[in-house]
C-alpha cells in the first residue's frame, strides 16, 4: 500500500515537475520575447533621441534664423521709415516751393498789370499832351501875335535870323513860318570844324515839330 501510494505521489510530483517545466519554458519564451521587444524599444528610443536632437537642432536653427530675420526686418523697416520721412519732407518742400512760385507768379502778374496800366496812362497822357499842344498851336496860329511875330522875323532878320535860330536851337519848331505862307529858305547847318557858314538848298525848309513857338 505504501509503495503504491508513493508511486502515485511520485507520478503526481513528476506531472507537477513537467507542468512547472512547461511553465518555465513558456515564461522563458515570454522573457525572450520581452527581451527582444525591449531591445527593439531601446533601438526605437535611441532613434527617437536622435530625432529629438535633430529636431532640437532644427528648432535652434529656426530660432536663430528668425532672430536674424527679425534684426534684418527691423533694420529695413527703420530704413523705410527714414526714406518715408525724407519723401514727406521733400513733398512739403516741393509744396512750399510751388506755393512760393505761385505767389511770385501772382506778384509778377500784379506788377505787369501795374506796369501796363502805367504805360497805358502814360500813353494817354502823351496823347492828351500832344492833342493839347496841337490845340494850343492851332489857337496861336489864329492870333495877331503869331502873324506879327512871323512878319517881324522876316523883316528884321530874314535869312540870317532863321540861320541863327537853327544853329542855337535846332530843337525848336519854326514850321509856323510855313503855316503863315512866308517864303523861308532852307538851310543845312554844317559843323564849324568841317565848314563855316550854311549851304543853300533848293527844297523848302521842313522841320519836325518841337517846342511851341512861344518859346522864341
Amino acid at each position: 500500500m505504501n509503495l503504491v501510494r508513493e508511486l502515485v505521489l511520485a507520478k503526481e510530483l513528476f506531472g507537477t515537475i513537467e507542468s512547472f517545466d512547461g511553465q518555465c519554458s513558456e515564461e522563458e519564451a515570454k522573457s525572450k520575447k520581452l527581451s527582444k521587444n525591449l531591445k527593439a524599444m531601446s533601438l526605437e528610443k535611441a532613434q527617437l533621441e536622435s530625432d529629438k536632437r535633430a529636431l532640437q537642432f532644427m528648432l535652434d536653427s529656426a530660432v536663430a534664423k528668425e532672430a536674424d530675420l527679425k534684426d534684418r526686418y527691423e533694420i529695413e523697416l527703420k530704413a523705410m521709415k527714414e526714406r518715408l520721412k525724407q519723401v514727406r519732407d521733400q513733398k512739403r518742400a516741393a509744396e512750399v516751393f510751388q506755393k512760393r512760385a505761385e505767389d511770385d507768379q501772382k506778384l509778377a502778374e500784379k506788377r505787369t498789370l501795374v506796369v501796363e496800366t502805367a504805360v497805358a496812362t502814360a500813353n494817354n497822357n502823351l496823347e492828351a499832351v500832344a492833342a493839347e499842344k496841337d490845340k494850343m498851336l492851332d489857337a496861336f496860329v489864329d492870333t495877331p501875335e503869331y502873324q506879327d511875330l512871323a512878319q517881324r522875323l522876316m523883316t528884321i532878320g530874314g535869312e540870317q535870323l532863321v540861320k541863327r535860330i537853327m544853329e542855337t536851337h535846332p530843337e525848336w519848331d519854326i514850321s509856323f513860318l510855313r503855316q503863315a505862307s512866308i517864303e523861308v529858305p532852307s538851310f543845312e547847318v554844317v559843323p564849324s570844324d568841317e565848314h563855316d557858314g550854311v549851304k543853300d538848298q533848293t527844297t523848302p525848309l521842313v522841320v519836325e515839330e518841337g517846342p511851341q513857338c512861344a518859346n522864341l
